[in-house]
């Protein structure tokens, strides 16, 4: 009965916490860096925490052969590209507003709660059409091939828990930061939108990928839960939908949401003859993984 209920209340328990410092930020105007920091870790904590009491599965718990690997994933691919990719959103959207136009201040008209939601709509957008189209991986094109191989890599593991989240491609991370950041910057979104978006998709992000048990509820057509996005990472190709990374709205929208009750079976790559994918705890095959793709496209 106990951990029936933590896992009804796990994710809400962790949304309604995030949210509340985040206000409390906001009315107390404490630094949004150190903010966001507080609220990274506690998310870890919490996640890890919780993968120890209400594990989805056993075999998925973290390995020391791993950790090497998660480890430069964390750093080098998550932080590093993440702030490379929001420091170039932020160059073009001010270089673009000081030489083409200015922008007016339509969001002031609008009650804030209105804001953050379209403010998230929009910059979850082109990630969703980017990520969308990254799982096509048509051996015949070149730029598909490319997209979906730069993609795999956060597709490798076996199993899927608070580390897991880290594992994407450098290009992966900064194309995805990008294209979420540089549509609501241009957009002029006031600072705390952008606060509050960052935030949204951090806790999100990691919560999803999280090794707990949840259960099919009304709760996975408003955000991105980790029973919707354990089934993206399937490796049966009739489960491996929902390209959303945090509200599935655009999924629900053109077709491309999927759940049911239960949990996955397997998550991974599937086997292919035509592509060699590189072995999970080999950081550097795994970065130049995508060179590969002039030798292997179009055969």
């Amino acid at each position: 009965m106990i951990h029936k209920k933590t896992s009804l209340l796990a994710v809400p328990f962790l949304l309604l916490s995030t949210a509340i410092f985040s206000y409390l930020t906001l009315i107390n105007k404490w630094n949004f860096e150190i903010s966001s920091y507080a609220i990274f870790c506690f998310t870890l904590l919490y996640i890890l925490v919780l993968e120890r009491i209400i594990p989805l599965k056993r075999k998925w718990t973290p390995q020391k052969n791993s950790l090497w690997t998660d480890i430069k994933h964390l750093i080098f691919s998550t932080a590093l590209f993440d702030a490379f990719g929001k420091t170039l959103a932020l160059s073009i959207s001010i270089y673009v507003q000081e030489n083409t136009f200015t922008l007016f201040n339509f969001w002031n008209t609008l009650p804030f709660w209105v804001c953050y939601i379209i403010a998230n709509l929009i910059g979850e957008l082109l990630p969703y059409l980017y990520h969308r189209i990254s799982h096509k991986g048509n051996s015949k094109s070149y730029l598909s091939l490319l997209l979906w191989k730069i993609h795999s890599i956060h597709h490798l593991p076996t199993s899927l828990n608070w580390f897991k989240t880290n594992w994407i491609h450098p290009l992966n991370m900064f194309l995805n930061t990008l294209l979420k950041m540089a549509p609501i910057l241009l957009l002029g979104f006031s600072k705390e939108i952008i606060f509050l978006v960052g935030i949204t998709h951090t806790v999100i992000a990691y919560i999803s990928h999280a090794n707990i048990q949840t259960r099919k509820s009304f709760l996975d057509y408003l955000i991105v839960t980790p029973q919707i996005h354990h089934f993206h990472h399937s490796t049966d190709m009739e489960e491996a939908k929902n390209f959303s990374n945090i509200f599935p709205f655009w999924d629900l929208l053109f077709g491309t949401y999927y759940n049911r009750k239960g949990a996955v079976k397997e998550v991974g790559v599937m086997k292919s003859s035509k592509i060699n994918y590189p072995e999970p705890f080999t950081y550097y095959k795994q970065l130049v993984f995508p060179i590969t793709t002039l030798k292997e496209c179009c055969k």
